[in-house]
């Protein structure tokens, strides 16, 4: 191998490595936030992200540094990207923000504001450096790609396995130190002393990485409206156990003692009130939370028959009603099991065979390690089977049917009152979903779903609506007389019950006999018509009419639409006295979504497209300029749409977000390299150049059609052989969209050099305002529209790729005579 050989292997792998720690950076951040602040604002790394690349490249088109001032500066930038890095870390670590609490709206708006600085300008440097490597080596171009998704897309398989392994805040200082290890194969002069400094910065970012590892903690900032945040708060107290992982992060709290049992839907005043309750002992509980919330309990319990006694305070909750119909519940599935709770309740009622599924694998390590003596040895009872899995695609592959199938939801209710999962798909709350349920239940089995009950109602209007929808499906013509409701004593909670069969008066005699001694309140009664808003829905002639005349969102959302949060009519999103004063009964949710688009929409103008307008106009004057704005930013959001939407639909399919999200872009990433390689081989006219695009447009038709029954007949397979499948299935159209950005670069880059900005800034620009605009389509209509958008976005770009190469005649400016042919690209 010559030398110039042995030093671009160098610089690829450089490249790759710098890339990989930029990418895992964004993906870490996406999880931090998730546990620092809420799900939604996962999104912002997003587009912030986006932004800071694509400002990157304008920033090098303005200032235009020649190649010596980049190869003397270029050792500078990763040295400031690296020490951003820890900045950042900084800030996470010591500015808390609560995004539900209105009395510290401003506080929370300066600490976005900080946030986004912050990391805008770790985003920016990053994408500094890898634009100035594509400046300094321009003629290796196309291997540069190759090597900056390569590095990308692996960075985004391994990286949630390096969380799981060492930690949010290890893993960030990891990708710092990644950048100076990749930097230092660029072969680029820098000054000694910046050596010496980014020697220094390396050695001190490796021993902090060990202080963390070696148990040092590291606390972030959790708000208070996640209840993690308030029981530390309230117990001053931290986790005596925190596990990370691609599912969600794992808190469990020191034990505490209490009188009143602290359970989903609480205990009936009138039990509160009885001298049972008074002789009652102490319980010891430890809280826990996955990802700050969906908070839980693990009580202790001796494993004993005798000891299950003590636990006949959940006679008086509303988990407990389908356990008092009188019906047979011999055999019972959970969905979730929590600190063990379900279990237990399906033993004190005398379950012969309980299966609990669930879709953290360290919830369920929780009972089988470290707690397992603490917890009775739920996991290991012989009536008892665990299974690791996701909900969706565990009732897929298992025909077994159930008497008794019950979810106790558990997600943070201020959180959901005011919209904070409205960004949040959930395939477990879908009309699908319900209908697969009901299909796993005996005839007269019962599915029993806790939730919240709002005021006015919407989340459990909304749950009720799927059931009804479902047992439509199934030809039942009167779903009312096959649903009851019961709501705890302070109408806060409710359980929804659900069966294939009507409810026999005997069963209902039992339910309201029970309701009335714990002074619990009936929604909706199948042999009685209430005067409430659950039995005017069920009852109404037309439901559709119903949903359409309701204040929220209450439609039976499907596969194709799974934003079952999304609640609030965007006709609605203004304050009214219901609602005043009542932040969490705000559409925040909606709001930030709002937000984040003007967000995007005037950052992108101010970063990228200002500049470039400013110090670049000269480009726009060339017959190709408007074909190639429209081209590449055609590109840049149909590329977007594409990749959001296809995260979704995965999420489907994989079960797990996390491993959804990190899939879907390592295959994209890697794919589209490969993609980018072999266009320069296929591509070299513009005919080529409009069937790769005519082809991903057909393709994108093949996967809108295609994707649902393929999930449907492929979905009982096992996790990794589902992973494996999503790859291939991703592979072909990845592929196809890797081309067509790289053999336009190339057009301008051989034909039209002032444009390449340009092509550049507006693709970022649409890329990032396309991050936020596939999701409110998406909301609005489906799927399937988005993707159908991003088909046409591809054609779009069809229709103009002509120009790319088209001979044109234009007459310079100050040049007499005849006119001069300016060819735009090779001749196709």
């Amino acid at each position: 191998m010559t030398n110039v050989q042995h030093s671009s292997w160098r610089r690829y792998l450089g490249l790759a490595l710098v890339t990989a720690s930029i990418l895992a950076l964004q993906v870490t951040f996406t999880r931090i936030f998730s546990i620092m602040i809420w799900h939604h604002f996962t999104y912002l790394i997003i587009g912030v992200a986006l932004l800071g690349g694509g400002a990157s490249g304008t920033f090098l088109a303005v200032r235009a540094w020649d190649a010596d001032t980049l190869k003397r500066r270029l050792g500078k930038l990763v040295v400031a990207y690296s020490l951003m890095v820890l900045i950042n870390l900084a800030i996470i670590g010591s500015i808390a923000i609560d995004p539900l609490r209105g009395s510290q709206i401003a506080h929370t708006l300066i600490g976005l504001a900080v946030y986004f600085v912050g990391l805008f300008t770790t985003f920016f440097l990053g994408g500094l450096i890898v634009s100035g490597v594509f400046t300094l080596w321009h003629r290796e171009a196309h291997r540069l790609y190759f090597a900056d998704m390569l590095g990308a897309s692996v960075a985004t398989l391994a990286i949630v396995w390096v969380i799981q392994m060492i930690g949010g805040p290890a893993t960030i200082v990891l990708t710092a130190l990644l950048t100076l290890a990749g930097s230092a194969l660029f072969g680029v002069a820098s000054g000694r002393r910046w050596r010496i400094g980014a020697a220094i910065l390396g050695i001190g970012q490796a021993a902090l990485i060990g202080w963390l590892l070696i148990g040092a903690s590291l606390h972030l900032p959790v708000p208070g409206s996640k209840e993690l945040g308030w029981a530390q708060q309230h117990f001053n107290t931290y986790p005596e156990y925190t596990r990370w992982n691609p599912v969600g992060r794992v808190d469990v709290l020191p034990t505490i003692q209490v009188k009143e049992p602290m359970i989903v839907g609480g205990i009936s005043k009138v039990y509160l009130a009885s001298d049972a309750f008074q002789r009652a002992p102490l319980y010891d509980l430890k809280l826990v939370t996955l990802d700050g919330t969906s908070m839980t309990g693990m009580y202790r319990f001796d494993g004993t028959d005798e000891d299950l006694k003590r636990f006949r305070f959940l006679d008086h909750a509303i988990i407990s009603a389908p356990y008092h119909m009188g019906l047979k519940h011999d055999t019972a599935l959970k969905i979730g099991i929590g600190g063990g709770l379900d279990i237990l309740l399906a033993r004190l009622y005398g379950a012969q065979q309980i299966t609990a599924i669930e879709l953290n694998a360290d919830v369920v390590k929780l009972l089988e390690g470290p707690y397992r003596e603490f917890s009775g040895n739920l996991a290991g009872h012989p009536s008892t089977r665990i299974v690791v899995a996701e909900g969706r695609s565990f009732l897929t592959r298992d025909a077994t049917t159930y008497d008794l199938i019950q979810g106790i939801g558990l997600d943070n209710l201020v959180a959901l009152s005011g919209g904070a999962y409205v960004l949040s798909e959930s395939y477990i709350y879908t009309v699908d979903s319900f209908t697969l349920i009901l299909n796993r239940l005996n005839p007269k089995g019962v599915f029993a779903w806790t939730r919240n009950v709002d005021q006015p109602p919407r989340e459990m209007l909304r749950i009720t609506a799927l059931a009804a929808e479902a047992l439509r499906r199934r030809g039942v013509a009167d779903p009312a007389s096959h649903i009851a409701i019961v709501a705890n004593d302070t109408n806060t909670q409710a359980t929804l019950l659900v069966s294939p069969s009507p409810f026999s008066p005997e069963a209902i005699e039992r339910l309201r006999a029970w309701a009335e001694s714990n002074a619990f309140a009936v929604l909706h009664d199948p042999l009685q018509r209430l005067d409430t808003v659950y039995a005017e829905y069920l009852h109404a002639p037309d439901a559709h009419a119903f949903e359409e005349a309701y204040p929220f969102n209450i439609f039976p959302v499907t596969d194709d639409n799974p934003f079952f949060y999304n609640y609030f009519k965007w006709q609605n999103l203004t304050f009214d006295q219901a609602f005043t004063g009542k932040l969490n009964r705000f559409p925040i949710g909606n709001l930030i979504l709002i937000v984040m688009s003007g967000f995007s929409l005037a950052s992108a103008a101010a970063f990228i497209v200002a500049p470039l307008w400013r110090h670049n106009r000269r480009g726009l004057r060339l017959p190709m300029a408007r074909p190639m704005l429209i081209y590449f930013s055609a590109l840049g959001i149909g590329y977007i749409f594409v990749q959001i939407v296809l995260i979704q639909r995965f999420t489907l399919f994989i079960g797990y977000p996390t491993s959804a999200i990190t899939t879907t872009i390592f295959s994209m990433l890697l794919f589209s390299a490969v993609g980018s390689l072999l266009s320069r081989r296929l591509i070299d006219r513009s005919a080529h150049l409009r069937i790769a695009l005519a082809a991903i447009v057909l393709a994108i038709g093949v996967y809108i059609v295609a994707l649902p029954p393929l999930f449907q007949a492929l979905l009982h397979l096992p996790d990794a052989a589902r992973i494996a499948l999503s790859v291939l299935i991703i592979a072909p159209l990845a592929l196809l969209m890797g081309m067509p950005f790289p053999t336009g670069l190339r057009q301008l880059g051989a034909h039209g050099a002032e444009l390449v900005p340009w092509a550049w800034g507006m693709n970022g620009v649409f890329s990032v305002v396309g991050s936020t605009l596939v999701i409110i389509i998406s909301m609005a209509s489906t799927f399937t529209v988005a993707m159908a958008c991003a088909a046409l976005f591809y054609g779009v770009a069809a229709i103009v790729a002509a120009r790319l190469y088209r001979r044109v005649e234009v007459r310079l400016p100050g040049v007499a005579g005849a006119p001069v042919d300016v060819v735009e690209g090779v001749r196709g």
